[in-house]
């Protein structure tokens, strides 16, 4: 793996046998789904990922992920330092049906044919669902209303009905 990239595609039993780790800060732009939304390329994201092996033999995949990103704020459009942080834990198996074996809590990713793990792929997924659903500044004043602001009132409109308890209080005619 070269410096400053994210390996891709990688063999989950190699990386489970000599529990493959990678701690490392990376630019946005190597995570180009991420970069997507984000009004610059400034930023950074940081991983720490560690495939091994549980106490029953099960393939786990552990990382602590954290991304720093300017992304439009929703209110005024200007750029707004956001931040992504995720914590996850996956079991790697290689079907659905290994899955069914797991426990209902236990969260899980599907290996290839070939039992690789798209590693970058699912860590940037992970960064993607973290990000806030709608930044914005922490005192935007894009929709700060002046209380001094006049405020024209809407005239009052007559109820259409007024006529009809008119009609029902009238005596009626023989």
């Amino acid at each position: 793996m070269s410096a400053g990239t994210l390996p891709h595609l990688i063999d989950a039993q190699k990386w489970a046998d000599r529990e493959g780790e990678i701690e490392q800060v990376f630019p946005l732009t190597a995570f180009p789904r991420l970069r997507e939304g984000a009004v610059s390329d400034v930023g950074e994201v940081k991983v720490h990922c560690k495939v091994s092996r549980d106490a029953q033999g099960l393939l786990k995949l552990d990382a602590d992920l954290g991304a720093t990103l300017q992304l439009p704020c929703q209110r005024c459009l200007e750029p707004v330092t956001a931040t992504a942080q995720s914590d996850v834990s996956f079991f790697l198996v290689r079907s659905e049906s290994d899955a069914d074996e797991l426990s209902d809590e236990a969260d899980f990713l599907v290996l290839d044919e070939e039992g690789r793990l798209a590693l970058a792929d699912a860590l940037e997924d992970e960064l993607i669902v973290s990000l806030p659903l709608v930044p914005v500044h922490d005192n935007c004043e894009a929709l700060q209303v002046d209380a001094t602001d006049d405020v024209e009132e809407a005239p009052a409109r007559e109820n259409p009905f007024l006529v009809l308890a008119s009609l029902k209080s009238r005596p009626e005619e023989k």
